[in-house]
Parts: structure tokens; C-alpha cells; sequence
């Protein structure tokens, strides 16, 4: 009952103050927070591969569907035409709402199931540089599989963990408790209010689900040697995410990247200032340069979609 009421008030919230985000997320046919067993159940819904041929793969894990800044996915690959070189690209569509945790199957073996399916994915791409890439619980989505699978970087727009950052009741009580954020930028302290507000939900279904194991994001990154370099995008002035940057800033290999915004959704703050590509770019860029990828045009033309195999590899520890 408690969850239905938090899940209504969310999507009436953002019909009324995020309007733009919440079409997009109704056109892509994943408004629901969560979904449970009426969530799909075919795996190729959850999954969008462009191969283009290419030695990079950078892989995008959605989280709450603000990854895309309120862009279907295909508008947002434009915003990575400036990074110099070509890309084949991996949307990873979270539709149960359960932060990876349940399988598309519906079956509570999610972490273990995704980590085989990227490692696949991976495999078969055969690029020689990876890239990971998430906003929110997609954030925390990529320092997670991108550890566990071997990836070259990652990339996190506000990544929500540890998740108490959000979900604790300090944290929660002085989020809501900003009210000079509320006075001078109403609209992102709203954001900040529905993402606590949906963040509580999530959290208050794991915890009454039948899984035995959550993820530990935090600690997996932070003691796994060697570790991809990792790049934390973040509103300075959004206190939860602020608190988040701050624990992880003494991790070797983690570059922080502050915005002048009390917003969560840091892309889609980029993207309305017309900075969200150039942003992208100035970070992809020199991790390629880094590991050693030729800086060239990158490559426009449309890649071919591969359907993902369904059977399982070993998982990377």
C-alpha cells in the first residue's frame, strides 16, 4: 500500500514538474518505478547493441531512465558523435526497477545475471577499450559491472552509492531539510525530493524481496586492484550526491567533476546549457588518448544491431 501511494505521488510529481522527462520516459515505455511482475520479460527489450565495428565500446546503464538527460537513447548516442573516434554503443535497459538486482526473467540472481550478460556482450564486441556509463542508479550500475567485467573507465552522473547516501534517514531528513536550496532553485529541490522519493521505494522492495545479496558497490570499487578509472559527475549544490563525491574522492583514479546545480540529474542540466556533448567529450577524450586510441573523426554511420546471446559466460570477479 505504502509503496503504491510513494510509486503515485512520483509519477504524478514529475508529469507536473518534469514534463519533459516524463513523455520521454512514457514514450519509452519504462515510466513505472517498479514494475514487478508486470515488468517485460523478453531479454532483447533490455538490451540495445550497435556494433559499428569499432575498438571501443562504451556501455550505458540506465537508472531511472534520466541517463539519456529526457532523450530516447537514439538522440542521445548523438551527443557522443564529438569524442574523436568510433564507438560501438550497449543501452542497458533496467525495466524491473530494482537496481539490476532481478534478472529480466524476473528470477532474484539480477547482479550475477547481468555481470554474464555484459562480459558476454563484451566478448563478443571484442573492442579493445571499454567504457561505462550511468546517471543515478545507472551510475552506480556502471562502477558495479564495470568493476566486476573489466572495464578501461567509467563514467557516473551522480552515482547513487553507497545508497544510503540517499536512502538513510540523516541524509533524507537534510535533503529535505535544504530550504535554501528549496528558496533559491525550487525545481531542484523538487528533483532531489522525487529521486529520495523513488530511491525509498526501490530500497523498501529490496528489502521485502527474496533477494539475499545486495550489491556492494562501494567497497568492490574501492578495494578491487586493478580498478577502471572512474569520473564522478555531480550537482555541487545537491547534497546527497555532494556527500557521495566527497566519500569517493580519496579512491586513486577518480577524477570529480562538480556542476553549479543542486540538480541530480546532472545530464540533463548539461543538456539544457547546450554543454552535455562537449562535457562527454572532455572527459572520453583523454582516457582514449590515455590508452593509447588514435583521436580521429568519429564515425557517424549507423551500426548494425546484434541480438545478445542467451547463454551464460563465466562471471569476472
Amino acid at each position: 500500500m505504502i509503496t503504491a501511494i510513494k510509486e503515485k505521488s512520483f509519477r504524478v510529481l514529475t508529469k507536473l514538474f518534469l514534463p519533459s522527462l516524463a513523455r520521454n520516459m512514457e514514450q519509452e515505455g519504462t515510466f513505472q518505478v517498479f514494475e514487478g511482475s508486470s515488468a517485460i520479460t523478453d531479454e532483447s527489450e533490455y538490451f540495445r547493441i550497435y556494433d559499428n565495428g569499432a575498438d571501443v565500446t562504451i556501455f550505458v546503464f540506465s537508472g531511472m531512465d534520466v541517463l539519456f538527460a529526457g532523450e530516447p537513447r537514439f538522440e542521445f548516442r548523438k551527443q557522443l558523435d564529438g569524442i574523436g573516434h568510433n564507438a560501438n554503443f550497449v543501452f542497458i535497459r533496467e525495466l524491473r526497477r530494482s537496481a539490476y538486482h532481478t534478472a529480466p526473467s524476473g528470477s532474484q540472481d539480477g547482479l550475477e545475471y547481468y555481470t554474464k550478460k555484459v562480459s558476454e556482450l563484451k566478448n563478443q564486441l571484442g573492442a579493445r577499450v571499454n567504457i561505462g556509463m550511468g546517471a543515478s542508479g545507472g551510475g552506480s550500475a556502471a562502477f558495479y559491472f564495470g568493476t566486476r567485467c573489466g572495464f578501461d573507465h567509467v563514467i557516473g552522473f551522480s552515482p547513487a552509492f553507497p545508497e544510503t547516501v540517499w536512502t538513510g534517514l540523516g541524509p533524507q531528513l537534510r535533503a529535505l531539510a535544504d530550504f535554501g536550496l528549496l528558496f533559491t532553485r525550487p525545481l531542484d529541490y523538487i528533483e532531489v525530493v522525487l529521486v529520495a522519493l523513488a530511491a525509498n521505494v526501490i530500497a523498501h522492495t529490496l528489502t521485502r524481496s527474496d533477494i539475499r545479496s545486495f550489491w556492494d558497490v562501494y567497497p568492490r570499487y574501492r578495494d578491487t586492484e586493478p580498478r577502471p578509472s572512474g569520473t564522478i559527475i555531480y550537482g555541487a549544490r545537491c547534497r546527497p550526491d555532494a556527500a557521495q563525491a566527497e566519500l569517493c574522492k580519496s579512491i586513486p583514479g577518480v577524477k570529480l567533476v562538480p556542476l553549479r546545480t543542486g540538480r541530480h540529474n546532472g545530464p540533463g542540466y548539461l543538456k539544457e546549457r547546450g554543454e552535455l556533448a562537449t562535457t562527454l567529450a572532455n572527459e572520453i577524450r583523454p582516457v582514449l588518448r590515455r590508452l593509447g586510441v588514435p583521436l580521429t573523426p568519429a564515425n557517424t554511420a549507423t551500426g548494425r544491431t546484434v541480438e545478445p546471446r542467451s547463454e551464460a559466460v563465466a562471471v569476472t570477479e
